[in-house]
């Protein structure tokens, strides 16, 4: 048989005879009138080569091939219902595995406000991080992560992006550092000289070898002295607790860690330009109902810092 001559709206028809037994019971059940569903059962007896419906004193019943048809039938169009109809997402049930590529500030700024709440509304599921490289927006196209979290900077393919906050820089130093000694009542706003005399670390995700802060000194006439180059944001803090060097980072990252380190923040002399940070996905997956439930979690997550406050994404 042909399946691209067979008309599903008949085989609509034979499931309601075969569960009715009659023509006008089955009618019923459709919206639609006995006519059109005799001329239907007309069209499947041709279709099948089989009377299919018989009369019999109790109505109609099926004939031996149409009793076989029974099951195999309503598997059919439950498996054609269920293809048709668009997917749920029950976060309390799913084991899903979400990915995420980001550096470890997307870590430290984001995933602190979303962990309770993903844990109470989806206890089974879990999120990995991918670590950021770049190939991630390559993954993103090949479905290999869900998310990837990153700067405002552009980014070429089909992708969809919101932006979750703007974000500015702060510098760390340790409690009891020298340098809070010679500030001399400066308040929180570090003095370009006595920030360009002590050595930094630097935050290179790719071994980049300046930054924003770096732009905005020369500008200003000056330079400072990058004694260490590390890729994690944490790592950088960790050292600075332990040392007199200067770290300059965004600030949701130095808020998760410098109460943890002791560490002070202060405002670096050279400002630039607050950035956007945004989550990013790929269009295939924009209405995803998974996909969608994750999104509002973050942006509510960062929106209330953690308490969840309804919001679109």
């Amino acid at each position: 048989m042909d399946l691209a001559k067979v008309d599903l709206n008949l085989l609509v028809v034979l499931h309601a005879l075969l569960e009715t037994g009659s023509v006008t019971r089955a009618a019923e059940r459709l919206g639609s009138s006995q006519p059109a569903v005799s001329r239907a059962l007309a069209r499947l007896r041709r279709l099948f080569g089989d009377r299919l419906m018989v009369k019999a004193a109790s109505g109609m019943i099926p004939t031996l091939r149409a009793e076989a048809m029974r099951e195999p039938l309503a598997n059919l169009l439950g498996g054609v219902e269920t293809f048709l109809h668009k997917p749920k997402f029950d976060p309390s049930a799913t084991d899903r595995v979400f990915r995420i590529a980001t550096t470890d500030y997307g870590a430290l700024a984001i995933l602190p406000n979303v962990a309770a709440r993903f844990a109470r509304e989806a206890p089974g599921a879990a999120i990995e991080v991918v670590s950021f490289s770049r190939d991630v927006f390559r993954m993103l196209a090949d479905g290999q992560v869900d998310f990837v979290l990153y700067a405002d900077n552009p980014v070429s393919g089909s992708f969809r992006a919101r932006e979750l906050f703007r974000e500015n820089f702060v510098t760390l130093i340790r409690q009891g550092h020298p340098l809070l000694k010679e500030m001399r009542g400066a308040r929180d706003v570090l003095p370009i000289k006595l920030f360009t005399a002590w050595p930094h670390i630097v935050v290179s995700i790719f071994g980049g070898q300046g930054g924003p802060i770096d732009t905005a000194l020369a500008e200003r006439g000056y330079k400072r002295h990058v004694a260490l180059r590390v890729p994690y944001f944490a790592t950088a803090a960790v050292i600075t607790a332990a040392s007199d060097y200067l770290v300059t980072m965004p600030s949701r990252a130095a808020r998760q860690l410098a109460p943890r380190l002791g560490l002070v923040m202060l405002k670096p002399p050279a400002q630039v330009t607050p950035y956007g940070y945004r989550l990013l996905w790929h269009e295939r997956s924009h209405d995803d109902p998974g996909a969608v439930w994750l999104r509002r979690l973050v942006v509510d997550g960062v929106k209330s810092g953690g308490d969840g406050a309804r919001s679109d994404a």
